[in-house]
């Protein structure tokens, strides 16, 4: 049986000592997405950092069943790390600075257990164009499970221009392309890779609702990489939606 305790406290050490570590030895790792959610969980408590919304990740689902899973992976957004377009932050404040262009939603009310992707658009204050920029804290890439102990990779938030008319879904399936300092990163122009961005939030309510939580009045929920993650230490960071905007941020190296 995993050690939720011991996993939790390593976890938590390296997230609020901003230290690398291997990879949670056997006895201690999660052998099941659910054990992965109780040592995030507890890791969460252990930090001590209050949770301001809520991360999508493996958000498409092809990518689900390459993993097994049944659904997106679920994490925390950290208050204080969900900034503005043109953020700047440091190479002292990331180990692995994992570039993602994604769509965002600041919730207005809290959907019932039971919503539907429909549904769940009445709750919807606004939608943004983003940035995650994930981190992780082990040395090498681990397999979901260790990432998803790990706070699922969460690192800084960057919270782009609002969308407007979003409610057409006009901004859906559009090219996207990341940049860092002009170098193109990746590229997305197919709309069949683009996350379920409403599944996925209504997957969330639901997900929430079994573990007796809720999402509030100002969360913030980002919906998945809408071009492939991709790791670029420093530099001025672009995330480009074609017909919609930029939303920019800045890694620079010390």
């Amino acid at each position: 049986m995993t050690n939720i305790t011991e996993a939790s406290r390593i976890l938590a050490t390296a997230f609020t000592a901003h230290q690398l570590i291997d990879p949670l030895p056997a006895d201690l790792a999660p052998d099941s997405f659910d054990a992965a959610y109780d040592i995030q969980n507890e890791t969460l408590k252990q930090t001590g950092a209050k949770q301001a919304g809520w991360k999508i990740a493996v958000a498409t689902r092809a990518a689900q069943e390459k993993i097994g899973s049944d659904g997106p992976l679920i994490g925390p957004l950290l208050d204080g790390r969900i900034l503005g377009d043109g953020a700047h932050l440091t190479t002292n404040d990331l180990h692995f600075p994992n570039i993602e262009a994604e769509i965002a939603v600041v919730m207005a009310s809290s959907p019932a257990a039971g919503t539907t992707p429909d549904s769940i658009l009445d709750h919807i204050k606004s939608v943004h164009l983003a940035i995650e920029i994930a981190d992780r804290r082990f040395h090498e890439k681990q397999n979901p499970m260790q990432t998803l102990a790990d706070l699922n990779s969460t690192g800084y938030f960057v919270l782009g221009a609002e969308i407007e008319n979003w409610r057409d879904m006009n901004f859906i399936g559009g090219t996207v392309t990341t940049k860092s300092n002009g170098e193109i990163l990746a590229t997305n122009n197919d709309p069949a890779a683009w996350p379920e961005i409403f599944n996925g939030l209504a997957y969330l309510v639901n997900f929430l609702a079994k573990r007796d939580k809720v999402l509030k009045p100002g969360d913030v929920i980002t919906t998945g990489a809408c071009a492939t993650p991709t790791i670029s230490p420093h530099g001025k960071i672009e995330a480009i939606f074609d017909g919609l905007g930029t939303v920019t941020a800045e890694i620079a190296k010390v």
